[in-house]
């Protein structure tokens, strides 16, 4: 057909074969020149799926991870206050010497530290002490305040004080008590241990340790 012929026939006939025209180059530049794009942009956004959900699967385990860290070291550190308190037995010497520091500290003088049968509970053990001391009642005072501030737990049971017969100023009574050093055997600390999840650190020591309050003679 040649372009006479076209402007020939009516105007409406022309734009249906323009419009056909334009719809079959249209088709053709979507179909051979796009596909290959398409087909890579679509392998992307499958690829994009694929990473979003990973993504967000890892943000989860992250939290997750998160918590747990939390967690582990809320418990690390309820762990190490309850050793603070609690000591393993491997630490009783460095309590005893604390205690007998803390002694002389306030003007006591040892008479006499000897240790006696250990006091065995479920969950913990003490180490039982006979302490004989000379001093002043103000420094045995201040002693037992010490005591009772300690950050191991210690007792003081079965008292007695008396008055000096040969009273110097800085000795004037005598006191005789057992004291008493409380830890964890080995022994009782790897059995918690072994019942505990995963091996967990057991935190039933803070509800089966001794209550101390030691009292002062007036």
């Amino acid at each position: 057909m040649s372009i006479g012929n076209i402007n020939g026939i009516p105007w409406y006939l022309r734009l249906g074969i323009f419009t056909v025209l334009a719809l079959t180059v249209y088709g053709g530049f979507w179909y051979f020149v796009t596909s290959g794009t398409r087909k890579e942009t679509k392998g992307l956004q499958d690829q994009i799926s694929v990473l979003q959900k990973a993504n967000a699967e890892a943000q989860i385990a992250s939290q997750r991870l998160n918590e747990f860290r939390t967690a582990y070291k809320n418990k690390q550190e309820e762990l190490e206050e309850l050793r603070a308190l609690l000591p393993e037995q491997r630490e009783l010497t460095k309590v005893l010497e604390g205690i007998q520091d803390r002694a002389r500290a306030t003007g006591l003088s040892l008479r006499k530290f000897s240790p006696k049968d250990d006091v065995q509970q479920d969950f913990y053990s003490g180490k039982r002490i006979d302490v004989s001391v000379q001093s002043s009642f103000a420094g045995l005072r201040a002693f037992f305040d010490q005591m009772a501030h300690y950050q191991r737990i210690v007792s003081i049971t079965n008292f007695e004080l008396k008055q000096l017969d040969k009273q110097g100023t800085s000795k004037t009574v005598e006191a005789r008590f057992d004291l008493t050093a409380y830890y964890v055997s080995s022994e009782k600390l790897q059995k918690q241990n072994a019942t505990q999840p995963n091996g967990a650190p057991a935190t039933q020591t803070s509800a089966t340790t001794p209550a101390v309050t030691p009292a002062v003679a007036k």
